[in-house]
Formats: structure tokens, C-alpha cells, sequence
């Protein structure tokens, strides 16, 4: 949009990625949790801090530009031809910044620590946008016609806030389930037989999933190899699991998410209830771990049998806040512990070892993906509040970097030809 001449204002709740990179990591070494700039949100939002990875099943025309885009800002120039390409969290950090410079040069306008809390509507449309100040608190009402709806999977009070406007939010579906790790030297053995360990070959990854009779589906998520699972959390009270690693891959363990398709049963099928049920899980996990932000976790063995034991041992956990042992599946419904079960069992069937006795689970990972969708015409436009552009992975139209990107070039286009003066 910039590019385009549109001069656009980017609003972003968190702090910009060189303060965001601070707070998070005195967080994680035991600071309190700040609800504006954490893991979900800040300048690069979730991304910035799950890995980087840029392999999608999007077929499109724009994921050229948006990699070469990546490399222009830093980004190692092997993305542009690797199968299963990643940046790693440590060097997105420069990419991210020097994204938004070219943004600023470009003539556009970023506003840090500065949340949308309002649209102003007049006859449907959009008229304009109020923002608050997340240092002083002061709002400001800011003339907008064309508002750009890129808000992430956890903005659920944004979420609520185009709902109150009278716009429709259909619930869809997702996942929740828990991390598992393993030690790397394991999933490189089991991956590469007698050539783990080789230099050409790096850190092995793995993909796994399973469709239950039950209708259920059991999956492997966001697999991160020699990398570490993270402190997610961005409200009070509730505790999220995540994962990241750094360009290297060379952390001791291998870690993924567990998860299980959620159905309307679970929840009641409104899309509120879909909030709610996560909201449910993480305060539960947070409980189990015993406050501070701490994670309940246990051994897959353990789980297995459900006996709420931890042995940290050939794996030792990396999530940062600590871990408490606890039944994880006294945290989930029954259907959904059921699930998991059978689908670690059907892993091991994959890819031996996956249920190794030393291999650990830590809870909950809740936020694969929004919950919800905010529907949309042919031209990308919100059909409810007219002037309204929602797009990516909030709104219910990504599962990643590189479709939410490819999806906010669509946006971006629509609007561009959308654009007039105004009056």
C-alpha cells in the first residue's frame, strides 16, 4: 500500500521488534506478563517468535514477491529455492525491522503501543477509526474509509469489537492439544538411520497425522527442530504453549505440537463459545502449573497411562517459566484426551520412538489457529460493515506467514483499486 502511494498507517498494540525482543525474554525469565507486547503481539506479531517458517500448500503467483521481499529486508537468500524454507526466530528480528523501514521510506506511518478500539460507522460503512494510546490511554479518532482488518489469531477483544458493530463472526475450524519434545540426536536417528548426524543433512523434521474413526483428526503442528517451546501467554490468568527455533536448529531438543481437531460439539458451535473454550483450557493450564505462568507437563508414557508423572531426564524441558508434572489429560474433554492418545499410539506406528518413555509433554497449546472467521465479499470486503478489509490469520483466511501474506497482497490490491480521493 505504501508502494502504491496510499501512505497507509500501520497500528500495532505491542512495541516495536527491539523492545519486544527485551520484554519478552524478562518475561521469561520471570517478569510479569505484559498484555500488549509478548509472544502473540508486538511489531511481527506471532510469527516473529515461532520459528519463521515459510513452506505453504498456497499456490500463488505473489509467494515469489513475498520471499523476495523477506531476502531484500535480510533474510538468507537460500528461502528463495529451499523446499521447506525458514528464517529463524534470531534473524527475523532484523528482517521484521527492515520491513517496516522500507514501510516508513515508502511513506507510510507506524504507530507502536497503539490499539484499534472502535470504527465509527455511518449507513454500513466505515467512517472512521479510534485508537487508544497504550502509554497515556488517550484515544484519538482517526478519519478512515478503508480500514485493513489484519489483527492476528489472539485479538480477541478486536474480535468482539467488530461483532458489536452488528458484523457476523462464524466460528471455524481449529485445534488444541499439547508440545511434544524429544531429543533432536532421537528424530534424526529415527529420520535418517545411520546417516544422522551427517553435516549436509542438518536437524531432521517430521510431519504426522492421523484421521481417527471417530472422525477426529490427530495432527503434528508448527514442528520445530532444535528449537525450544515458548511462553505464548498474552492474557492475565491463562497459560499457552508454543514453538520456536533459531536459524541454527541446533538446540538439544525437537519439539512440535500434538493437536486434535475441534468440532461444534465441543463447544456449542458459536463462535463466541469457540473463544471461550480456549479462554477455558489456558486457565485451566495455568492452574495446573501452579501460577506464575509455569506449564503443566508430563511424560508421553505418562499420559499414555495417565499417571501425571514427569521424569526430566534425556529430555529436559525448555519451556522458560518451568514446569509442574500434572495429568494433562485431566485438563482436556474426555473425547479430546481419547483422541490424542490414539493419535500418539498411530505415531509411533510412523516414526519409531515418538512414544519414547523420556519424551515429554507440556500444556496447552490452544492457538493454532483463529477460531473464528469474519466473512467476506468477492472483492475481499467485509459483507457486514462496508469500507472493511479483514485478511490473514485472525479473520480466518491463513494458517501461517506465508498465506496470511499472500492473502494481505490480495487485500492490498483490492483496496488499491478500490481507492479514491476524498471528497
Amino acid at each position: 500500500l505504501a508502494e502504491a502511494g496510499l501512505r497507509p498507517i500501520l497500528v500495532e498494540r505491542g512495541a516495536a521488534v527491539e523492545d519486544r525482543v527485551r520484554i519478552v525474554a524478562a518475561f521469561d525469565a520471570g517478569a510479569p506478563l505484559d498484555p500488549t507486547t509478548n509472544i502473540q503481539f508486538g511489531e511481527g506479531g506471532a510469527g516473529t517468535f515461532s520459528d519463521g517458517k515459510l513452506n505453504t500448500g498456497t499456490k500463488s503467483p505473489h509467494i515469489r514477491h513475498v520471499l523476495q521481499a523477506f531476502v531484500d529486508a535480510g533474510a538468507p537468500r537460500d528461502i528463495l529455492v529451499d523446499a521447506k524454507p525458514h528464517i529463524g526466530t534470531d534473524l527475523l528480528v532484523d528482517v521484521v525491522r527492515n520491513l517496516r523501514r522500507r514501510i516508513e521510506a515508502a511513506g507510510g506511518e507506524v504507530r507502536f503501543l497503539t490499539q484499534l478500539t472502535a470504527l465509527r460507522l455511518e449507513g454500513g460503512r466505515v467512517t472512521a477509526a479510534v485508537l487508544r494510546d497504550g502509554v497515556t490511554g488517550a484515544e484519538t479518532v482517526l478519519p478512515a474509509r478503508r480500514v485493513v482488518l489484519a489483527c492476528g489469531h489472539s485479538a480477541r477483544d478486536t474480535f468482539a469489537m467488530v461483532q458489536n458493530l452488528g458484523a457476523l463472526m462464524e466460528r471455524k475450524p481449529f485445534a488444541v492439544g499439547v508440545r511434544i519434545e524429544h531429543a533432536q540426536e532421537a528424530i534424526d536417528r529415527a529420520q535418517y538411520g545411520a546417516a544422522a548426524g551427517h553435516e549436509a543433512l542438518g536437524a531432521a523434521d517430521y510431519k504426522l497425522a492421523v484421521h481417527l474413526p471417530d472422525g477426529r483428526g490427530v495432527y503434528t503442528f508448527c514442528m520445530c527442530p532444535g528449537g525450544s517451546v515458548v511462553a505464548a501467554a498474552s492474557e492475565t490468568g491463562r497459560a499457552v504453549t508454543n514453538g520456536m527455533s533459531l536459524h541454527a536448529r541446533d538446540g538439544e531438543n525437537a519439539n512440535a505440537a500434538v493437536v486434535v481437531s475441534v468440532n461444534e460439539a465441543d463447544f456449542g458451535g458459536d463462535a463466541r463459545r469457540a473463544i471461550a473454550f480456549q479462554r477455558e483450557l489456558e486457565t485451566k493450564a495455568y492452574a495446573a502449573g501452579g501460577g506464575g505462568y509455569a506449564a503443566p507437563a508430563e511424560n508421553v508414557r505418562s499420559f499414555l497411562e495417565g499417571a501425571g508423572t514427569l521424569h526430566a531426564g534425556v529430555v529436559k524441558p525448555t519451556y522458560p517459566r518451568g514446569v509442574t508434572a500434572c495429568d494433562l489429560g485431566s485438563l482436556l474433554p474426555g473425547e479430546l484426551t481419547g483422541a490424542l492418545r490414539a493419535g500418539l499410539s498411530a505415531f509411533e506406528r510412523k516414526l519409531r520412538g515418538y512414544t519414547a518413555p523420556e519424551a515429554v509433554l507440556t500444556g496447552l497449546e490452544t492457538r493454532t489457529s483463529s477460531p473464528v472467521r469474519l466473512p467476506r465479499d468477492e472483492n475481499g470486503e467485509s459483507t457486514d460493515v462496508r469500507g472493511v478489509w479483514p485478511c490473514g490469520e485472525g479473520p480466518g483466511y491463513a494458517g501461517g506467514i506465508m498465506s496470511a501474506a499472500v492473502d494481505g497482497l490480495r487485500a492490498a490490491a483490492r483496496v488499491a483499486q478500490n481507492f479514491s480521493p476524498a471528497p
